[in-house]
């Protein structure tokens, strides 16, 4: 492993990212890691380290009780479990470095959620070091400094290339992105910048959800093993500690023993549907619906009894409403009011953060849902102070049934209506008609006062909704992550009790790590979440086949590469 420290000089070199610290700080440790193996005897309350117990295994496809009975082994320098966003560049990235690869899933097909994805350029016409560290420092503002500054260095350094390489290897399997952006961040004082690349697979209804089924078919045909509806139950580990390997659970042939020559690539997702686990890590959204079906800690768990640890609670979740109106109309602050009809909070509230005020509406069916109000004339009055509303023909995008082939909307979870009357709009909505009308005659007050002595709303906000039609966003907030698994560095190795490596263990996407330690996950750069997924599955199996974060075949940024895939 090369420990030399980055410098200037070397920082934009793709051949020059080394497995070094926070943009040269000291390298990090790969010592190894005691064994810490279940050897089946667990009793029922039996504690972990961190407060997980037997009741979260009871949740989860993990098994304790040890397996020694096969129907078959097989062997691969590489095991990857989970075929999502972050398990398929982690299988195109070990047979793009030479390596035999298996990928074992729980479902029977690909399974994958997102669209945006971004990354940080190094190149040095495209960021300078003076701009990469004040970006930096202003995602750690961002998320209040709870920032794993590990593997926030490696995002940094590989996700820009990350972007590159996907949209290659999207565009091979068929499937290109349906938008590439680059752009130069200027904003920071004096002479830093730093250039973000993302892309945008599929305009809704599709999603990252086509792209990897793109990508497992890519995949299959260039020689990976994909076993479908085969989840990874059990990790190996030799008398050191060491993970050699994993053992799936095939729905039709029983316990089948991968052997990893180099390591096994955890990328199972996070815990969301783990009852047990969100009521003692993350109880404060537990009431919540989940987006996702199947995140049952499983390769959380899995790491966990080979000797791992769950990282410090409070681990960083997304709770959003994205699709029942148009994006951007969630930054105005339009009067919201709960499924009773009334106004329950200052609307000045990030969208991130709804879910903050909303978790306090104890009782309710679904805390998530909610109403946002205005009228007709919202074009107007949001201008008026600043804000660069939505059109109308493109909000009506959003109305059910109002537009026969809607385009880039989610048909199904679309939710914006507009009505003559106020008692109309409450009936579409589904709230109290009475309660709505007074919580409007009430905002309507506080506007002609210019003055919010109910919740302090900013009194620029403070627009009449007085115009007819009425339009209402029936909102439904729910859990899209928890961004947060046992404890990695910052190349997604396993960490145990002490701090040190676990051999041949590698956590990626939301099954190792914790990026944002912040309550809610920062928008700070949008398509962070996906490209850091991406990217950890990534240079997880680079790190394990050579032991730094330099691929083998890199995608250098450059004007040719933006010409060939359209970057704009």
């Amino acid at each position: 492993m090369n420990n030399q420290g980055i410098s200037r000089r070397n920082l934009f070199k793709m051949g020059g990212i080394t497995a070094t610290g926070i943009l040269g700080a000291a390298a990090l440790s790969s010592c190894g890691g005691k064994p810490a193996t279940s050897d089946g005897k667990t009793e029922k309350g039996s504690s972990f380290e961190r407060g997980v117990t037997l009741e979260d295994f009871e949740s989860s496809a993990a098994e304790l009780e040890t397996i020694q009975d096969f129907s078959d082994e097989k062997t691969y320098d590489i095991v990857v479990v989970g075929a999502g966003t972050s398990g398929l560049p982690a299988v195109l990235t070990a047979l793009e470095e030479g390596a035999s690869v298996a990928c074992l899933q729980k479902e029977s097909v690909p399974v994958a959620q997102g669209n945006g994805s971004s990354g940080l350029i190094l190149d040095s016409a495209a960021s300078n070091l003076k701009g990469l560290l004040t970006w930096a420092q202003e995602y750690r503002t961002a998320l209040s400094y709870r920032v794993n500054e590990e593997m926030l260095d490696t995002y940094m350094r590989t996700s820009g290339e990350t972007m590159l390489w996907m949209n290659k290897v999207s565009n091979e399997a068929g499937y290109p992105p349906a938008a590439t952006t680059s752009q130069m961040s200027k904003h920071f004082a004096d002479d830093s910048f730093v250039t973000i690349v993302s892309n945008n697979f599929g305009v809704k209804p599709e999603s990252n959800n086509d792209l990897v089924v793109a990508l497992a078919a890519h995949a299959e045909k260039l020689g990976a093993d994909f076993f479908y509806s085969t989840p990874g139950v059990q990790l190996i580990t030799d008398e050191s500690g060491a993970v050699t390997g994993v053992i799936g659970n095939s729905k039709d042939n029983g316990y089948i023993k991968f052997n990893a020559n180099k390591a096994v690539i955890l990328a199972c997702g996070d815990y969301q549907n783990n009852d047990s686990m969100m009521k003692k890590f993350s109880p404060e959204i537990d009431a919540f619906t989940r987006k996702q079906q199947g995140k049952t800690g499983d390769g959380i768990l899995m790491g966990i009894a080979a000797g791992s640890r769950l990282c410090p609670v409070g681990h960083s979740h997304s709770l959003h409403d994205m699709d029942a109106a148009p994006l951007f109309m969630a930054d105005f602050p339009l009067l919201a009011v709960n499924m009773n009809g009334e106004r329950f909070m200052n609307e000045e509230i990030p969208m991130i953060s709804w879910n903050q005020t909303l978790r306090q509406q104890r009782g309710a069916e679904d805390p998530g849902r909610f109403c946002r109000i205005f009228d007709d004339a919202y074009e107007e009055k949001i201008s008026s102070w600043g804000g660069k509303p939505t059109p109308k023909a493109s909000m009506e995008n959003y109305i059910p049934g109002f537009v026969e082939n809607p385009v880039g909307v989610r048909p199904d979870l679309i939710d914006t209506h507009r009505c003559d009357t106020l008692d109309e709009l409450a009936d579409e909505l589904g709230i109290p008609a009475e309660e709505l009308k007074t919580s409007v005659e009430r905002w309507n007050e506080l506007c002609s006062n210019g003055f919010d002595e109910d919740f302090g709303l900013d009194a620029k906000y403070l627009k009449p909704i007085d115009t007819p039609p009425y339009w209402g966003v029936r909102q439904w907030v729910r859990i899209t992550a928890v961004h947060s698994g046992f404890e990695v560095n910052g190349f997604n190795q396993a960490l145990n009790e002490s701090g040190e490596v676990i051999p041949g263990l590698y956590g990626v996407g939301f099954t190792g790590g914790d990026l944002c330690g912040d309550v809610d996950w920062s928008f700070y750069l949008g398509g962070l979440c996906c490209g850091y997924c991406m990217t950890s599955g990534r240079y997880a199996v680079i790190h394990a086949l050579t032991g730094a974060i330099e691929p083998s075949h890199p995608i250098a940024w450059s004007s040719e590469f933006a010409a060939q895939y359209g970057v704009a």
